[in-house]
């Protein structure tokens, strides 16, 4: 990877933008298969560069996602690709990147199964654990952060998250509860502080917490060489990191969407204000000169039908706003995925800079999201997953057919599905992908 310019703290955003896509854009930093690989990543690089610069591309870009489709088309189960068959599932994806060759790589979803029952995970079931073996993980919100406990979290967040949340989150940690509060006691380094550390729950749980972090090596590892092995076929990554909206972070992980909208009514400023403190703990995302400048952030409470206009002006915009400009500032480029439907949230995108960030829609009115963005802001999306699932080729071709007429026209729009493909089809993924690419040539 590349270093950071001596003069990058006086370089603008738009400056460092550039300076980052160029660098991922020539590919310059990775081991290429051949030549040949290299001519193609950077056509592939280009296409989605010009497209994210409003430009008009060669053709309009396909992006790859990836899902349980790519593991089982090839008979391997999701239980695979969290416990002990890593390798074959890498496997597949490769060979689901050389069957369909979308313009980016597939993302591969492998976890460490085992791990997380280690730590008495409770806020996911998974293939394996209280799933059957081919059903896609499903998230279980809990309240993890009681309605009272709003000023223990704004006081000292670091003290909440490891003397509350992961002992609740995690049933083998509970030991961690019995830690002293170190923003009063450390300071004086007293006999409480050094003893708290021979109690046996709480040397059990730091056991525990080492254990389950070297069941995750492998998986983690298959996972960055499966993705470094795609881009030295000549496909090129479209997302490096991930975040989340402080809302989301509060809604998602602490209080839960029930408690979280009742909170809305119950005590706002305590919502606001938490809301404010998790965007002041938000480090930027660290990615590396070289790699894709893109940050995936999926979005869950924002949409149209979680919270209305007002409550989404008063509670999820500001902070999430200033979150977006953050990474703008640093040459980043955030890509919300805009799950469930933004089409009455759209104009709110136009306060941010130009052609700074790709919005990722999956359920929003595409039309009506190139009438407000065209010429602001690149757009991706949203071929139904319920259409891949369970409709025709020919169903799939026009809808792509449509979404190519409308939103492709003067460029800034990426084709793909409006989520990961995991109730997929052969002939339907065939369909959206090689249909983009004879059809979605700019004329």
């Amino acid at each position: 990877m590349m270093d950071k310019p001596e003069n990058w703290t006086s370089m603008t955003a738009e400056e460092k933008r550039s300076y980052r896509l160029d660098a991922w854009a020539s590919g310059d930093s990775i081991q290429f298969d051949s030549p040949e690989a290299k001519t193609r990543y950077r056509e592939r690089a280009k296409r989605f560069r010009d497209a994210l610069e409003l430009k008009t591309p060669d053709r309009v870009p396909i992006a790859g996602l990836g899902g349980a489709f790519v593991y089982r088309r090839v008979g391997i189960p999701q239980k695979a690709t969290m416990y002990d068959r890593w390798e074959e599932a890498a496997e597949a994806v490769i060979k689901f990147q050389n069957d369909f060759q979308p313009d980016s790589t597939a993302l591969s979803f492998m976890m460490a199964g085992a791990s997380m029952e280690f730590l008495g995970q409770t806020n996911m079931k998974w293939a394996g654990y209280g799933l059957p073996d081919d059903v896609q993980y499903q998230y279980v919100e809990q309240e993890y952060m009681k309605a009272d406990e709003y000023e223990h979290f704004l006081l000292d967040p670091s003290d909440f998250m490891l003397r509350r949340f992961m002992p609740r989150m995690y049933t083998s940690l509970k030991g961690l509860q019995k830690l002293p509060w170190f923003g009063r006691e450390a300071p004086q380094i007293g006999a409480r502080v050094i003893e708290a550390f021979m109690d046996p729950e709480v040397q059990e749980a730091i056991a525990i917490m080492k254990k389950a972090a070297e069941m995750s090596v492998t998986p983690k590892r298959i996972s960055m060489e499966t993705a470094n092995r795609m881009a030295s076929m000549g496909f090129p990554h479209l997302f490096t990191g991930f975040d989340s909206a402080p809302f989301d972070l509060l809604g998602d992980m602490l209080r839960g969407t029930r408690g979280v909208l009742t909170d809305l009514y119950r005590c706002p400023d305590r919502v606001i204000r938490t809301c404010e403190k998790i965007l002041e703990l938000s480090p930027v995302p660290d990615i590396p000169i070289g790699s894709a400048p893109l940050v995936m952030m999926p979005l869950h409470k924002g949409d149209d039908t979680h919270i209305s206009r007002k409550q989404f002006e008063k509670f999820y915009w500001p902070t999430f706003k200033q979150q977006l400009l953050t990474m703008i500032g640093e040459g980043l480029i955030p890509a919300p995925f805009a799950e469930g439907s933004y089409t009455h949230r759209l104009d709110y995108l136009l306060e941010l800079p130009k052609a700074s960030v790709l919005w990722f829609f999956d359920r929003t009115d595409m039309h009506r999201a190139k009438d407000v963005l065209g010429g602001h802001s690149p757009i991706m999306g949203n071929v139904p997953i319920s259409m891949i699932a369970t409709g025709t080729p020919e169903q799939v071709k026009a809808y792509c057919r449509d979404l190519i007429d409308y939103c492709g026209k003067g460029g800034g729009y990426i084709l793909c599905s409006g989520t990961q493909l995991d109730d997929a089809k052969e002939d339907t993924v065939r369909a959206m992908i090689d249909f983009t690419k004879e059809y979605g040539v700019y004329r």
